[in-house]
């Protein structure tokens, strides 16, 4: 594709492994690699060349991995994004890894110079698209999450801090929440991040529970752009309504030219209308309840009509 020739609302990946530390480590992460791209560039239906992988070594499979993960690979990949993302794009970010955490703050162990969290968020966001969604599941990564916060910006951590230094499996399982159904909780055929993320951490507590260990890591989740990260997204704490009506699939643009004109307009005006619902939700305690319940009442039978016309197609 010719730089600036994205099209509207398209999708980009950057799939980023800094160094492993150990071949054991590095196998797993390299099949969380492997399964990520495949569910991307498969059900999820993103072109093969809209995905960016860069890997510590790149040897283990170079028909995937078409980068070193070096800082200096990074922003080349960032920089020929800013030439063929559009404005109303998406760009999902996975990072995995080791992180580290000191007086100085968060930094990324690549091979060579390490970034800090300052320089991740100035080389991913340098990127001109309207949605990110940043899933960092390095250790020390709750460290990273102040700076990758922003408007417009799903960031997802492994741990609530930066002395939580142990290796983390938030990865795993956020990468296996997109693999099926059982991550899809409202049972609406699709996996928001929001879902993804409840269900990688419900999935890391039974982990540690199988093993009868301390749990030495606690994810957490900022979408209002606060920096405040919670590991309980909810109207509580302001947290969760942006990553609960995001995705990865390509929503009402699925099926390309085999949906109709028609099927794409109901399908943008459900998505619309889950959209109403939940932040309708998050300002529940700042109406009277009769007045949430008839709006709510309102948009739910409003939403039920588009499903059944959508069924018919």
């Amino acid at each position: 594709m010719a730089a600036g020739a994205a099209s509207a609302a398209d999708r980009w990946a950057i799939l980023l492994t800094g160094l492993s530390g150990d071949a054991e480590l590095q196998t797993q992460f390299l099949g969380w690699t492997k399964d990520l791209y495949a569910t991307l560039t498969g059900p999820l239906e993103y072109p093969k060349d809209h995905v960016y992988v860069l890997f510590d070594d790149p040897a283990k499979d170079p028909a995937l991995i078409a980068y070193k993960s070096t800082r200096e690979n990074l922003e080349k990949v960032c920089k020929e994004l800013v030439n063929r993302a559009g404005k109303e794009d998406q760009v999902f970010v996975f990072i995995a890894g080791h992180g580290t955490f000191d007086s100085r703050g968060y930094k990324l162990s690549l091979p060579g110079p390490d970034p800090g969290a300052e320089e991740l968020a100035a080389m991913l966001y340098s990127i001109p698209a309207r949605s990110f969604v940043v899933c960092n599941t390095t250790t020390a990564s709750g460290a990273s999450v102040a700076a990758l916060a922003g408007k417009g910006k799903v960031v997802l951590a492994a741990t609530r801090s930066g002395q939580e230094k142990n290796q983390t499996h938030l990865g795993e399982f956020f990468v296996e929440a997109f693999k099926g159904t059982a991550a899809d909780a409202d049972h609406n055929g699709r996996v928001s991040i929001l879902e993804a993320f409840n269900y990688a951490t419900r999935k890391v507590e039974e982990h540690y529970a199988r093993q009868g260990s301390l749990r030495t890591e606690h994810a957490v989740l900022d979408d209002d752009g606060d920096g405040a990260a919670h590991p309980d997204p909810g109207p509580q704490n302001g947290d969760g309504l942006l990553a609960r009506t995001t995705y990865l699939d390509p929503g009402a643009q699925r099926a390309g030219g085999k949906a109709g004109a028609e099927e794409k307009a109901l399908s943008a005006d459900a998505q619309d209308l889950e959209k109403q619902i939940e932040a309708l939700k998050y300002a529940k305690a700042s109406m009277p309840e009769a007045q949430y319940e008839q709006k709510l009442e309102a948009l739910l039978v409003k939403l039920a009509e588009v499903n059944a016309r959508l069924k018919k197609k």
